[in-house]
């Protein structure tokens, strides 16, 4: 028989793999176990898969073998952590952050201490997707504890010019304070039990880098869409437009202009962020600074006018039964992002749960995360922050620090 080459016996492994994950999709679907053929036939490939195994281990460098081996290493210590979560020999909670401070050791279900491969919540989130950056003046802070309040100076006071012996008049100085309103975020992932005995590959790591997209994805829908949230909220959340601004010939004067009027509030000019989508780019991509003249172009070297500028879809979308949806225009925003507070409350936990009875009668083992997020703007009540009441009677106090602007297309200039 002609010996096997090292990559023909890896297409080989993930036939293999991909059969076996076939069965217990099947048996997961039907709600039953294997049959006694589909048995039959997963022992004879878990008896191959071994048998490949060693050969291609046998045809492997030193380096590949050591990162192969510490991938089937990971994989088998979830495993066998989850069947012991089963058995009832090992904490169901996993503390991803032990407790600190003086006398205080790690918990018993402390991630480090159970085997498991640890999960890290990252303090900034990469741009792996469309739409999820953020902007560098967003500030992140993890693991808050606590009640927090900040204090805001709400007005000034005025020099008089008075008679010499006339009264000053009385002036007062008000104050007004903002707390965060925190609430529960997380995500469940159900297992089958089958997939976890018999996978190959590092299944925390597949589920850690599920939990990071869905965080990413939940906080640039929430920071950039206009839909009207009732839970954590992002600054353009249900916002009214504050007007125009016209994108034809004369696009780079106008955004200019849109930003020193957006910003004469006591902002600098400097740390504005400009938000818009990929086609609005695109277009100011194409559109020369002056027209005619070889001055480069509105979107350039990184910068839109000069300014930093997020490109994300989310910022044209609304909610429609409770499904985000496109708007029927496009918008263009501006932000202080410095003035908006991101925060992650409290610790990040990783529950397994295989033994309730809702997971139990389906085979599965469920792995949940659960912490809390809020959102805070701190820009409303600068500058007087004039509150408005809505038609619920709720007295609201609009953003300051951020602005939401259609575009509008043509050729020539418009006053913003």
């Amino acid at each position: 028989m002609t010996k096997k080459t090292k990559d023909e016996l890896q297409v080989r492994y993930r036939e293999i793999q991909d059969r076996m994950g076939e069965l217990n999709v099947v048996a997961a679907e039907a709600k039953r176990s294997l049959t006694a053929d589909e048995k039959v036939e997963w022992d004879a490939l878990t008896r191959e898969a071994e048998l490949v195994k060693m050969e291609l281990e046998g045809q492997m460098n030193e380096e590949e073998l050591a990162k192969h081996r510490e991938v089937v290493s990971k994989g088998e210590q979830l495993r066998e952590y989850l069947k012991n979560v089963r058995q009832g020999k090992a904490d169901r909670e996993l503390i991803l952050a032990p407790a600190t401070g003086s006398g205080v050791s790690s918990p018993a279900g402390y991630v480090a201490n159970s085997g498991a491969i640890n999960l890290t919540i990252h303090e900034m989130i990469p741009t792996l997707h469309e739409g999820l950056n953020l902007p560098q003046s967003l500030r992140i802070v993890t693991g808050v504890t606590g009640n927090e309040i900040w204090p805001v100076s709400i007005n000034d006071a005025e020099m008089e010019e008075v008679g010499e012996v006339v009264a000053l008049s009385d002036q007062t100085l008000d104050f007004a304070n903002i707390t965060p309103t925190v609430r529960r975020v997380g995500l469940t992932v159900p297992v089958s039990n089958m997939a976890i005995d018999n996978t190959a590959f590092d299944l925390m790591a597949f589920v850690q880098a599920k939990f990071t997209i869905a965080l990413r994805i939940y906080i640039a829908k929430k920071l950039y869409s206009q839909a009207a949230w009732t839970g954590n909220k992002g600054p353009f959340s249900g916002l009214t437009k504050a007007g125009d601004i016209e994108i034809g010939a004369n696009a780079y004067k106008n955004i200019l202009k849109a930003v020193a009027k957006f910003s004469d509030k006591g902002f600098f000019e400097g740390d504005v962020v400009i938000i818009m989508d990929r086609e609005t780019e695109a277009e100011l991509k194409s559109t020369p600074i002056i027209s005619g003249a070889a001055g480069g172009f509105v979107v350039q070297d990184g910068k839109c006018a000069g300014y930093p500028y997020i490109v994300t879809h989310y910022l044209n979308t609304t909610l429609d039964d409770g499904a985000l949806v496109p708007t029927a225009k496009k918008y263009i925003a501006f932000g202080y992002f410095e003035w908006f507070a991101l925060q992650q409350h409290g610790t990040v936990r990783m529950t397994v749960d295989a033994t309730s009875q809702a997971v139990a009668k389906k085979n599965l083992t469920a792995v949940t995360l659960n912490t809390a997020w809020s959102m805070t703007d701190l820009s409303t009540h600068i500058n007087g922050g004039a509150p408005v009441t809505g038609s619920d009677g709720q007295i609201t106090y609009p953003t300051q620090a951020f602005a939401l602007y259609e575009v509008a297309g043509g050729e020539s200039s418009s006053e913003i």
